[in-house]
């Protein structure tokens, strides 16, 4: 441990408690281990649980000169959740974990960074809040304001997280206190939680994807519990299909038929929820899936070559109205598509069956269910296991369902519950380039992107995300054996491809881990320079992650 770290260690035990700080043991390794790729150990681990403390920690940190990497709860896995530099320490915000107020009239609540969706969702349950949260599918106990800040995006009408995160704290590298919205009593009057834009330029934006600050309090703005909703499930038959489906879902969107929300997934990514390759004959978690397993696999599993999912919300008589129209307009993509609608109450009811299905043991029993889906609902038992998560994540709820997915190559069996990628030691890493919401385009590019998968010799993972009516993001997950020196190295190429690819193609990313941030300015070098005189004003002795989105 340098010096200066040393120094500002012993300085912040006059304030901090003993187990505030850590520097070795089992949980400073189990926090230390990262899923990406040129993750960097930190010295140590700092656990404030208040803004007064967060705001002595940069004062301290400027003192003696420490870099800080600041994280909510510590879950942004595939991105960064340790350090980025060398000598940093990790400031960890989950002790800073109320729920201050919650407000049904207008719907929001007002929280610590260190809430996680777990603990909003079932704060508001267990409360009678007639509210939900949006969860992004990433572990339960990541954090809601974290999520927000680094964009993450869910399913429901709720999806675009940082669009509904309003009226910040944020203790600045000086340690001065910022509140961006005017409101009295601690934010429990006025508007601050409630208008976004404020007044003169806005300001929000600038704490989101930068080091410029560290938000310790926020709103976020929930969703009225709805009367009714429907889920659609498309199952399509190849990329010709799949390029006139999204053309016609971006249809429905834009006429405000459905919610600008969804989601198209590849073959790839429905069977890493299914199963894992140590499970399977002739697959090797070290080799991709070659087309004729690919084939065998979808096959056993019954699953399509897409599967694309959405929902409406609201009350039962629009709802009804919404679905007969986007049913008419999505059967014209037949016979190449498969639509079907579940209604909130068909859905209780196939979540109540699936999830008794889960637990039966009998094979003979088991084959039998399997051959009823198959016939009945032209979906396997398996697929259907996975119905009661899609449901759940529909209603907001958080779930470990989609995580799972991270083990697909790992060769040990995944957990069943308490998934938990960086102890595990689970390589992941994501790629997530912005595309306009044209079928023809999204499809050749997937496609260009699928061929760089195939040379570096990964599994082409793919979920179109529709962030609005008119963009969408093929997110693309690299899987790869974190132990694996050379297998991490080859994912970071694969990585840097697509990046290169997306750039060439006028594609920006919507995210980036520490990976990309080298590169991300490549094609916008006077975006970099803003943001550059941006960090020299708000924290002049680089104190806050220096290089974090490629912002020194």
């Amino acid at each position: 441990m340098s010096q200066p770290v040393s120094q500002f260690i012993s300085s912040l035990a006059k304030e901090f408690r003993e187990n505030q700080i850590t520097q070795s043991g089992e949980e400073f390794d189990l926090l230390s281990k990262d899923p990406a790729v040129n993750a960097i150990q930190p010295a140590a681990f700092v656990f404030p649980e208040s803004t007064e403390q967060v705001q002595a920690l940069v004062k301290t940190a400027a003192l003696f000169g420490v870099k800080l990497w600041v994280y909510s709860t510590g879950k942004n896995w595939g991105y960064l959740n340790t350090g980025g530099s060398q000598g940093a320490v990790v400031v960890l915000l989950n002790r800073m974990n109320k729920i201050i107020h919650v407000d049904d009239d207008l719907a929001y609540a007002i929280i610590e960074p260190g809430v996680t969706y777990a603990d909003l969702s079932r704060f508001l349950a267990e409360k009678n809040h007639p509210l939900w949260t949006d969860s992004p599918g990433g572990p339960p106990s990541g954090s809601v304001i974290g999520n927000a800040l680094d964009r993450g995006v869910g399913v429901t009408k709720y999806g675009d997280h940082f669009a509904h995160l309003c009226g910040y704290e944020v203790v600045l590298a000086d340690g001065a206190l910022l509140q961006t919205g005017v409101a009295s009593e601690g934010g429990m009057k006025g508007a601050a939680h409630l208008y976004k834009w404020g007044v003169g330029p806005y300001i929000e934006g600038l704490f989101s994807q930068s080091n410029f600050g560290i938000v310790t309090r926020a709103a976020i703005w929930l969703m009225r519990k709805p009367e009714d909703y429907a889920i659609f499930s498309l199952n399509i038959k190849d990329d010709e299909t799949l390029a006139r489906g999204m053309d016609e879902v971006r249809e429905l969107m834009l006429s405000g038929i459905v919610h600008e929300t969804g989601r198209f997934s590849n073959d790839v990514a429905i069977l890493t929820l299914l199963t894992q390759a140590i499970n399977e004959d002739g697959l090797s978690p070290s080799k991709a899936i070659d087309r004729e397993q690919l084939s065998r696999l979808k096959r056993k599993y019954h699953v399509p070559g897409w599967t694309c999912s959405f929902a409406v919300y609201g009350p039962k008589r629009m709802v009804r109205a919404s679905v007969q129209e986007a049913k008419s307009r999505l059967r014209r993509l037949a016979p190449g598509v498969r639509v079907s609608v579940y209604s909130r109450k068909w859905a209780y009811v196939l979540r109540r069956f699936f999830t008794a299905a889960g637990r039966v043991r009998s094979p003979s029993l088991l084959k039998l269910i399997d051959y009823c889906c198959r016939k009945w609902f032209d979906t396997s038992l398996a697929l259907g296991k996975l119905f009661p998560g899609l449901i759940d994540i529909h209603e907001g709820k958080p779930v470990e369902t989609v995580v799972r997915r991270g083990y697909f190559r790992h060769k040990k069996a995944r957990p069943e519950k308490d998934i938990h990628v960086g102890r595990d030691d689970v390589g992941v890493l994501w790629s997530v380039p912005v595309l306009p919401f044209k079928g023809d385009e999204v499809v050749a590019f997937s496609k260009e992107c699928e061929l760089l998968f195939e040379k570096f010799n990964f599994d082409f993972y793919t979920t179109t995300m529709i962030f609005n009516a008119r963009s969408v993001c093929p997110l693309m997950v690299i899987l790869y054996d974190r132990l694996d020196h050379e297998e991490g190295k080859r994912a970071e190429r694969l990585y840097s491809a697509i990046l290169d690819l997306s750039h060439k193609r006028g594609y920006q990313h919507f995210r980036a881990g520490i990976n990309g941030w080298k590169n991300l300015y490549q094609s916008c070098p006077e975006l970099k320079k803003t943001n550059q005189k941006i960090k020299a004003a708000l924290d002049p002795l680089g104190i806050l992650a220096p290089g974090r989105y490629g912002i020194d």
